[in-house]
């Protein structure tokens, strides 16, 4: 009984810890692209609803491809 409530408070911080660092990862693009200055306008808003649709695969395409591209 005790070996199963210890593997699940484990997998539960490991749960807590990857939603914090996924939670980083799309403030961290958002943060980017609201700052980015050589990005117009609508370029930005387009990434913004990239990443509100596909959080996670939006902001790491953004983060890898897009955020030194010039749009």
């Amino acid at each position: 009984m005790l070996v199963a409530q210890i593997e699940s408070n484990q997998i539960g911080i490991i749960i807590i810890l990857a939603a914090i660092l996924w939670l980083a990862l799309i403030l961290t693009a958002l943060y980017h692209i609201s700052r980015n200055r050589s990005m117009s306008f609508s370029v930005k808003v387009l990434w913004f609803i990239i990443i509100l649709f596909a959080p996670f695969l939006g902001s790491i395409i953004y983060l890898v491809w897009g955020k030194n591209r010039k749009f």
